[in-house]
């Protein structure tokens, strides 16, 4: 089988969220043949620009307009990486086009709304719903990370195909210290930041009063100071810090889809606590190996079990063994459809 995937996302750079999905479809694809990686030209153009968003109705899609010379040798199947690269991806010659939505930008944008914050995204993604039902239709099928956005499509008449997240690695490190947490996020993401601060000014304190101490690490983190929080900002190679914090937590609440970060953590058998709506949008293989808590209470009960060596060696192997690595995931659904 020959792939080509259209991606205006390249797999260089710092391994976090839509660079991890990219990393798992190019992986899924390369198991079962030959794999291109095509990146279409940005055009800057104005008047492009203007074109384009007259065209589509869009501030999102007229935001990147690119070229459209895609490569014209004939491909099994074609995979257009997000809802940006519909246009262009239909382009190349497949008998199979496969959208890989990711999440869906519209149950994102809903829940900005709910919020009430994020204003210029919601701006940004007016009308998304729509796009993301008619270019979807244009492809043999869909794809989308978590079983909350196929269900949010679903109701929208598009019948979407969970295609889970995964791990670029899988190593079951030795226990770290309970009494150190880690939480790893790219502060540019807004549902990190609003999920962090959330957590500091509500959780935070009554657990730092009992003696925890909080790695944060990740683009944008060398800017949180707070009182038993080590802010290490960008670091190249988290291995040392999940080597040395014995619990990770994911506070995040606003997001769609699966958070990257808890599957890692467990990929590296780290027991992790998160807030009831983070919880709820990880895959039901993943749910029953996550403890899951809301008041400050709550978080210093979670983390006073896992002080037990008993305790926490179970839920760190099992976490381990609920977590696939990336390309699995992908190379699965392929086998299922017909060339």
């Amino acid at each position: 089988m020959k792939t080509l995937i259209v991606s205006a996302v390249d797999l260089h750079g710092s391994p976090q969220g839509e660079r991890l999905r990219l990393e798992n479809i190019v992986r899924g694809a390369e198991a079962l043949g030959p794999t291109e990686l095509w990146q279409p030209r940005v055009v800057g153009q104005p008047f492009t620009r203007l074109a384009r968003l007259v065209k589509f109705k869009s501030l999102y899609m007229a935001r990147h307009v690119y070229s459209e010379d895609c490569p014209q040798r004939p491909y099994d199947l074609v995979i257009a990486f997000q809802l940006r690269m519909a246009p262009y991806a239909l382009k190349c010659r497949a008998p199979i086009h496969i959208l890989d939505l990711t999440d869906s930008l519209g149950l994102f944008r809903t829940r900005l709304k709910t919020f009430h914050t994020g204003i210029l995204r919601q701006i940004m993604l007016w009308g998304v719903d729509e796009l993301e039902i008619f270019w979807s239709g244009q492809y043999s099928e869909a794809w989308v990370s978590g079983w909350q956005d196929q269900q949010w499509l679903s109701h929208h008449g598009l019948s979407a195909v969970l295609v889970p997240n995964a791990v670029r690695e899988k190593i079951l490190l030795a226990p770290g210290n309970a009494r150190e947490l880690l939480f790893v996020a790219n502060m540019a993401y807004l549902p990190n930041r609003l999920g962090l601060q959330h957590f500091l000014a509500h959780i935070w304190p009554t657990l730092v009063d009992e003696g925890y101490i909080l790695h944060v690490a990740g683009p944008g983190t060398e800017r949180i100071h707070a009182r038993g929080v080590m802010a290490h900002g960008f670091v190249n190679d988290l291995r040392a810090l999940y080597i040395q914090a014995g619990i990770c937590i994911s506070p995040v609440e606003l997001g769609t889809g699966t958070q990257n970060k808890i599957l890692e953590a467990l990929g590296y058998g780290r027991p992790v606590i998160t807030g009831p709506l983070a919880w709820k949008a990880l895959p039901s293989t993943v749910q029953p190996v996550v403890a899951v808590a809301t008041t400050s209470r709550e978080w210093l009960q979670q983390l006073t079990l896992l002080q037990d060596p008993t305790t926490y060696g179970l839920r760190a192997n099992r976490g381990f063994e609920a977590v696939e690595l990336n390309g699995f995931p992908v190379t699965r659904r392929l086998q299922q459809l017909r060339f």
